[in-house]
């Protein structure tokens, strides 16, 4: 397979991702696919390239937030995310933010990996804290071992159905990856912003449906002053309100393509309430302000593009 074919693959189906390719590579020995898992999208690739990277500028490119679900099938992968650094062997599984900057290295020989999409926003919204991304806690484990049964029953390319359930997948997921007891929010007082900030926002999607969640109930979980914690905000170029927002808004719009995969009709008032909204008129013009649609317009937009496949 041609490199810049490689390439132009993992960008259609995994968004701003640069594959760097070895000196001189001009041919990639193995291919780069979109599967589904259960009504989710996995990405199944074989490389012997160099590098992925992202930047904070392809982050920034994105407009749907995810963490990926990486899976070794053979070879090896070398991972570096923030203050992680972890070698990816054959067996072992590593969730992947995908809104923070990451270098993805391969040895000599050819990796094969699977990359399971998950929704960001529906994930941390079930995901009771402490959670960390990262290699998962314990490989071997039940969970674990769930995982890659359910990653064996893909099945060949172009048989995959997305009328399944993918919530067992995410339920899955999120055990696997319970990072343990909390270290105490106290000590994130004499952490930097960029620490407390990232805190802050997982808190805020794990929170995200809980009426009380304002900037001064935030401030008190993360152990800072409401006017520390909002300094903090803009300094990543945010508002509290408007982060806050715009997490709902990606929310609701996950879940009404969750729906869709599973062949059900996307419940609109329902899932107003599950991103945190207790006004509907309120949502209604939201959504269309930031997604040029209503919500129940959007579903049909979806629902006819898939009819349309």
């Amino acid at each position: 397979m041609l490199f810049e074919a490689w390439n132009d693959s993992l960008r259609t189906i995994c968004g701003h991702y640069q594959a760097i390719p070895r000196q001189g590579q001009r041919h990639v020995a193995g291919y780069f696919r979109r599967r589904s898992l259960r009504g989710l999208d996995v990405a199944d690739f074989c490389c012997d390239i160099r590098h992925i990277n992202r930047t904070l500028r392809d982050v920034r490119q994105d407009d749907m937030e995810y963490f990926y679900l990486l899976m070794q099938i053979s070879g090896q992968a070398r991972i570096e995310q923030g203050e992680e650094r972890a070698i990816l062997e054959p067996g072992q599984l590593y969730l992947l933010d995908s809104t923070r900057p990451v270098a993805i290295s391969f040895g000599e020989e050819a990796a094969h990996c699977l990359s399971v999409h998950l929704p960001r926003g529906v994930f941390l919204h079930e995901t009771p804290a402490p959670f960390r991304p990262g290699p998962c806690p314990a490989p071997a484990s039940f969970l674990a071992r769930r995982l890659w049964a359910c990653a064996a029953a893909l099945g060949p390319p172009g048989q995959e159905t997305a009328r399944d359930d993918p919530a067992s997948i995410l339920s899955l997921a999120r055990m696997a990856f319970q990072a343990g007891s909390p270290d105490g929010r106290e000590s994130l007082r004499r952490q930097p912003p960029g620490l407390r900030y990232e805190y802050a926002v997982r808190e805020m999607e794990a929170e995200i449906a809980n009426p009380e969640l304002d900037l001064a109930w935030l401030a008190a979980r993360t152990g800072v002053s409401p006017r520390q914690l909002e300094r903090d905000f803009q300094a990543h170029d945010h508002s509290f309100v408007g982060l806050l927002r715009e997490k709902r808004l990606k929310l609701a719009r996950e879940l009404i393509d969750l729906a869709l995969r599973r062949r059900a009709e996307p419940r609109i008032t329902e899932i107003a309430f599950s991103a945190g909204f207790r006004d509907i008129s309120n949502f209604n013009r939201a959504f269309r302000q930031r997604y040029g649609h209503t919500p129940s317009a959007y579903a049909a937009s979806r629902r006819g593009q898939s009819a349309a496949r």
